[in-house]
């Protein structure tokens, strides 16, 4: 059964504290974030379909560092214990007839007592940060000022809160990096607004787009068997291959996956992934025509 739950965020976070202090005392900055998400050899495989050519060295390091940021809670060994939480508050309708989902974010286990800033990572490699000072109360509330005495321990503070908007229709993420201003770390997060999963007999398989109109995307398994290599076939417009994933200690896997297939500009990717009693399967359609020219991220 595929699930698409708008009020339920799918939420990746971890903390990761390996990073160098940046030069400028004001937390790292692109550069610096995706060099240390750049480690060799690659975290993931990547599949594609007959008659495909490989993907380009810039393709796959873009697709490792998104599967690397996603994918480092599950294998942080800092004992930090502080992650970002999305907590949904309501939708707005734009001025474009869209609907934003608006949510409030939490760095739970994170020192109130530090200034941080907010850096953010869209799946068009453009990378920003809020000129804001960003601050953490009691428990955990993400907040753009500090907290005033009676703020400390509450869940709520108002116009005092940083609210994420989210406008996306789609299983696109929007990744999130919390830098210490003191360049002594940083709490990541993922953000899918309308995740894009299926799950069957606990054995749970999701699909997030990673470059524009899915002409490239990230599958993740969950809920698997430790160690073991789980067969992924993934068909599109005809086309079919297979490969295998293998989990890590927690029942989890990732595989990048170009699903353009030889004459076709358009389409929908189905993936399905084989455990001994379960079969969960995603559908995610995917258009060549809107796919952006890649770009060599920053190193």
């Amino acid at each position: 059964m595929v699930r698409s739950t708008p009020q339920v965020a799918s939420i990746l976070v971890f903390a990761l504290f390996c990073f160098p202090p940046s030069s400028t005392g004001q937390g790292p900055k692109k550069p610096s974030i995706l060099k240390n998400l750049s480690v060799h050899p690659y975290l993931v495989n990547c599949s594609r379909f007959p008659g495909q050519p490989a993907p380009s060295n810039e393709l796959r390091t873009l697709l490792d560092r998104q599967a690397r940021w996603d994918d480092a809670a599950l294998r942080d060994s800092s004992g930090s214990g502080s992650r970002l939480r999305f907590e949904k508050i309501d939708e707005q309708a734009t001025p474009g007839g869209r609907v934003a989902a608006r949510y409030r974010v939490f760095a739970e286990g994170a020192p109130q007592d530090r200034v941080f800033s907010l850096q953010t990572w869209l799946i068009d490699d453009s990378f920003s940060t809020d000129p804001r000072d960003i601050y953490v109360n009691a428990q955990g509330l993400v907040m753009i000022r500090r907290p005033k005495p009676e703020e400390e321990t509450s869940l709520r503070a108002g116009d005092g809160e940083l609210h994420i908007v989210s406008a996306t229709e789609n299983s696109e993420p929007q990744r999130f990096a919390l830098a210490r201003s003191d360049g002594n770390g940083m709490i990541f997060g993922t953000l899918v607004a309308h995740p894009v999963e299926a799950y069957d007999q606990g054995c749970k398989i999701e699909v997030k787009t990673a470059q524009a109109g899915s002409t490239a995307v990230l599958i993740n398994v969950d809920g698997f068997p430790a160690k073991t290599k789980i067969p992924l076939v993934l068909k599109s417009e005809g086309a079919e291959t297979s490969d295998t994933m293998e989990t890590d200690q927690d029942g989890h896997a990732v595989m990048a996956v170009v699903p353009i297939v030889p004459g076709k500009t358009q389409g929908t990717l189905k993936a399905s992934a084989e455990g001994r009693n379960c079969l969960p399967s995603v559908l995610l359609p995917w258009s060549a025509a809107a796919k952006a020219p890649e770009k060599t991220p920053e190193h």
